[in-house]
């Protein structure tokens, strides 16, 4: 077995250690992801790499495409698989556990020679949503906006330009999906490499003030949710995968647990002068589409 060595990234509070290679070199992918390299003291997530050519074995999950990539994902018992291809011809496969702790990638001998990023095209992405889940958080459709001391969440999200000049597209989760998580001090939002929708003036993670729904009418109001109406509003913006009933019953217990310590408000407002007040054109869109598999 030859020397490996242990590399560091934390994304959204979650650390994943990548044990690869000493001969394993990769060109960082134009996200902004190599500034959320770090020492891998302990991480929580902690994946090996293996190159090999990997099993080409077809999954039987569900398939999301990421420019000319194909990103599919299944569940074998209670862990998970999930492939990438080009061209028809798998690069990647890698296997985790079924909290998402524990995995590995073998990547092939050609994508390796490539240089490419053993996480990218969606895996750190997916790492990330599953981990922010299981921590009683939840990745929303939206933009964080900043406001005095702290956030607004504006619920919902387009594909207009938000300034965020680290994000390359496509992504797996979106370009307005932001990941948010109780640290035990209240609700906070944080930057992730690929979402835009997040204020530079918020940094690396804030605290979340409200989370607001918007409309359009003829005259402006704020009206409070109560928290059941709360809790569907969240469930409605959040990244939902078709492959786990357990991810949704992880979501709608967090998203009732946030309702109730969050304030959360829908806010209306005349098509123009008043809107603009609220938040900016990229964040009208008020539903995020499940993502979608090919056929």
């Amino acid at each position: 077995m030859g020397r490996t060595r242990l590399r560091g990234l934390s994304i959204a509070g979650i650390q994943i250690g990548l044990e690869v290679p000493e001969t394993c070199e990769w060109d960082w992918p134009e996200t902004g992801i190599h500034d959320f390299a770090c020492p891998p003291r302990e991480p929580e997530v902690h994946v090996g790499l293996r190159v090999a050519e990997p099993s080409s074995v077809d999954l039987a999950g569900e398939r999301y495409s990421i420019g000319g990539l194909t990103f599919e994902v299944a569940r074998l018992g209670d862990d998970w698989q999930i492939g990438l291809s080009r061209a028809g011809r798998r690069q990647q496969l890698a296997c985790f556990d079924g909290e998402f702790r524990v995995g590995e990638v073998v990547q092939s001998p050609d994508w390796a020679r490539q240089r490419r990023y053993p996480l990218g095209a969606g895996l750190d992405e997916w790492i990330v949503l599953q981990r922010t889940v299981a921590r009683g958080g939840l990745c929303l459709s939206g933009r964080a906006l900043a406001v005095g001391a702290g956030a607004r969440i504006a619920l919902g999200g387009d594909d207009a330009a938000t300034g965020g000049w680290r994000v390359a597209t496509p992504s797996l989760l979106g370009r307005q999906t932001l990941a948010l998580r109780d640290e035990g001090a209240g609700l906070r939002v944080f930057r992730t490499p690929w979402c835009g929708g997040m204020d530079d003036a918020l940094g690396q993670a804030a605290r979340v003030l409200e989370l607001c729904c918007l409309d359009d009418s003829e005259s402006a109001y704020r009206e409070p949710l109560d928290p059941s109406d709360a809790a569907e509003a969240l469930v409605g913006h959040a990244v939902l995968p078709l492959c786990d009933e357990r991810f949704l019953d992880r979501v709608l217990r967090n998203a009732s647990r946030i309702s109730e310590g969050t304030r959360v408000v829908r806010l209306g407002a005349r098509r123009e002068g008043a809107r603009e007040q609220v938040c900016p054109p990229a964040a009208r869109a008020r539903v995020l589409a499940p993502l979608r598999g090919l056929a």
